[in-house]
């Protein structure tokens, strides 16, 4: 009776009314996520509460902004540069037991430790850094070097 072509039509007629059903179940369902029955209908106000969220987020995000930079201003003071040399500084005794340490911030003012070991005992020497360059005391040769290695 139908052409053989006449059943393909009309399931293709079936599955795109099958299509067009769930996109409009589908919007239909984003409408009333959108526009609740117990709430107001009005579309000026669900824009406004929209606006308003996005101030609320934009006050939320530069108070984060302030807080960022105010963390990032504090650790510049904190230990960012390290360097560290073992060494034998003496002929009597061996295994490079003497070291030199430097821990600086940002700014390159911190400390440099260094210690000593001898057989007749190990001394250490603590000394302030201030911008790279001495403070109160005089650096070894040893000392200036873990300075220059740690600011680069």
């Amino acid at each position: 009776m139908y052409p053989d072509w006449a059943w393909l039509l009309i399931l293709a007629v079936f599955v795109w009314l099958a299509i067009l059903t769930l996109s409009v179940w589908q919007q239909n369902k984003f409408l009333k996520l959108l526009f609740p029955k117990s709430g107001v209908r009005d579309i000026r106000k669900k824009f406004g509460e929209t606006v308003a969220g996005v101030v609320e987020l934009k006050e939320d995000l530069n108070k984060l902004a302030n807080k960022l930079s105010e963390v990032e201003r504090s650790g510049y003071r904190h230990i960012q540069k390290m360097q560290l040399s073992r060494y034998n500084p003496y002929d009597d005794t061996g295994g490079n037991q003497s070291f030199t340490l430097a821990l600086l911030d940002n700014g390159g003012s911190g400390i440099v430790v260094t210690s000593l070991h001898a057989r007749s005992g190990t001394r250490v020497f603590a000394k302030d850094v201030i911008g790279g360059k001495m403070g109160k005391y005089q650096f070894s040769k040893e000392e200036e070097e873990m300075i220059k290695k740690a600011m680069t």
